[in-house]
């Protein structure tokens, strides 16, 4: 494997000088031989448990419905990405999902092509935009909280956008 960062990055060309951008941040680019790593999950960050009927929709539309949905909950902010990635969670009414965090997916056990097809096709779900980043070797055992700081600043820098505003084409 190899990297040398945290994160895939498969958004789209910026004003910036890309090479700029790679330096400054923590990204690797996303191809489509990039390998499975990971269990198959979706780590959701910021989104409702209420949004999990159009997300499952959304998946089983895309050929994703093999993909475990994870809520991102007050007690999974202080652990390590892997440990909220492996979170069983059979009854989501009784999930209580963290608040005043951002939209961010944590995809896990996907190939880059399907990482791709995932990002490509997410605003056809109708959600909320979110913020997509991949469970890699490098951050697999890094606790959420750092990760959220890490991936907004970096989202921020890669989009000139100072405000929580998120569009669903940047994946970090």
């Amino acid at each position: 494997m190899g990297r040398k960062s945290r994160y895939w990055d498969i958004s789209k060309p910026q004003s910036r000088d890309p090479t700029d951008l790679i330096e400054e941040s923590k990204f690797v680019p996303l191809t489509p031989e990039d390998p499975l790593y990971g269990p198959p999950a979706l780590l959701l960050l910021g989104f409702e448990v209420e949004e999990a009927g159009q997300l499952k929709e959304f998946l089983k539309a895309i050929g994703g419905e093999f993909l475990e949905v994870i809520f991102c909950t007050e007690d999974m902010i202080n652990r390590s990405l892997y440990e909220a990635v492996t979170t069983k969670q059979p009854n989501l009414a009784a999930v209580k999902v963290a608040k005043s965090i951002p939209r961010i997916c944590f995809l896990s056990g996907l190939s880059g092509e399907e990482m791709i097809m995932l990002t490509e096709d997410f605003p056809e779900s109708g959600l909320e935009p979110a913020v997509f980043a991949a469970l890699v070797p490098n951050n697999e055992d890094k606790l959420l909280s750092e990760l959220i700081e890490e991936i907004m600043g970096d989202h921020e820098m890669m989009t000139g956008n100072q405000s929580s505003e998120l569009s669903a084409d940047q994946v970090i």
